[in-house]
């Protein structure tokens, strides 16, 4: 696998988006950047749209040789600003093929896909729809480039309004569904990726996605003691009616972590034990709750390769109520003050969770 840096930059600017990106870019510092994640929230999808198209054309303007990818996820940041994580290689025997929608890396026997955040053609369209028509695009990427689906070993899933019923429909479920049907056109014999699946405010579904080929280097799939496996829920726990296409309602089919070489990619992880919600109305509870459970998932017991433990690299908090952030914050540096935080606000995938954290870990 290859190694990478991942650094938060927030814009010390206000004004257009092109002015707040412009001031990140400037602030960058890594040789060989991959990837930059933005995170803000426009007023509007059609303002989402022209956000992602400017940021793009920053970004071309800033490395024009060499243009990482680009994501823009529409959650309001902590600050209220234009946010982003940036992605660099810190692999410097590696080949770096860009294209448009994804960068191949490749080293000795080892290939690496990673995508830019991946829109569908029309988002006014159903979230079914919308994320059929995404997974389409990944199918060609990866068929592309000799990889299959069970490649992929990380997967962000944006979802606006995510919990939104529409004539008895969940969007949420809608998009298990979509990608139930994606995934079922493989085998999946080693687990399936880590993966988050979370609100956003506008701008429809979108999807990253990395995926590798690696057999030297372990790559297994973590479950957690405290929990059920997200893709053995119950129907009790699963929301919506179910499309004609499919017999019931799918489960999300993701891993709660994957270990890729000495990384631990933690998948979005909420109060939630065995299959069922923490139903506190207390953010900070759930919060406690939330790393309780990640920290039994990441413990030198439960990875599945011997180790002498593992410590956190970065953590990404999704917090549901804009005023719940200071006091989760509070928590989140009491307990773990050394680790990168970021902090969103977002929706959950369930109405009464309040809080989830994805991460990277390592050991």
């Amino acid at each position: 696998m290859f190694k990478k840096s991942k650094s938060i930059i927030t814009s010390t600017v206000s004004g257009s988006i092109k002015d707040m990106c412009r001031s990140i870019l400037s602030l960058i510092d890594a040789k060989d950047v991959l990837k930059i994640v933005f995170f803000n929230l426009p007023d509007s999808d059609e303002e989402y749209l022209q956000h992602n198209k400017e940021l793009r054309e920053c970004v071309k303007e800033h490395f024009p040789t060499a243009t990482p990818l680009v994501s823009y996820v529409a959650q309001k940041t902590e600050g209220g600003t234009l946010t982003a994580e940036v992605i660099g290689l810190a692999d410097s025997d590696a080949v770096v093929e860009r294209n448009a929608r994804y960068t191949l890396l490749k080293k000795n026997t080892c290939r690496e896909i990673i995508s830019e955040g991946i829109l569908p053609q029309d988002i006014t369209k159903s979230t079914f729809a919308q994320a059929n028509s995404i997974f389409a695009v990944i199918s060609d990427i990866l068929t592309a480039n000799g990889f299959t689906p069970s490649d992929i070993y990380r997967q962000w899933n944006y979802i606006q309004g995510i919990t939104v019923l529409n004539d008895g429909s969940q969007n949420y479920q809608e998009f298990n569904d979509a990608r139930s049907i994606f995934y079922g056109s493989d085998v999946w014999n080693n687990g399936y990726p880590a993966a988050t699946g979370i609100g956003t405010g506008r701008g429809g579904v979108m999807i990253e996605f990395s995926a590798i080929k690696e057999e030297e280097v372990p790559n297994k799939p973590i479950d957690n003691p405290m929990q059920v496996a997200a893709h053995n829920y119950s129907q009790e726990v699963l929301d919506g009616k179910v499309i004609e296409e499919l017999k019931e309602r799918t489960t999300p089919k993701f891993e709660r972590a994957r270990l890729l070489g000495s990384t631990i990619f933690i998948s979005g992880t909420a109060a939630i034990k065995g299959e069922h919600s923490n139903h506190s109305t207390n953010a900070v509870e759930q919060t406690a709750e939330t790393m309780e459970i990640m920290d039994r998932l990441v413990s030198k017991e439960n990875i599945p390769v011997a180790n002498n433990g593992s410590h956190y690299r970065f953590l990404r908090v999704y917090v549901k109520n804009e005023c719940d952030i200071p006091a989760v914050r509070g928590f989140m540096e009491a307990h773990y003050p050394t680790v990168c935080k970021q902090y969103l606000v977002a929706d959950i995938c369930r109405p009464e969770l309040l809080v989830e954290i994805e991460g990277l870990a390592h050991i």
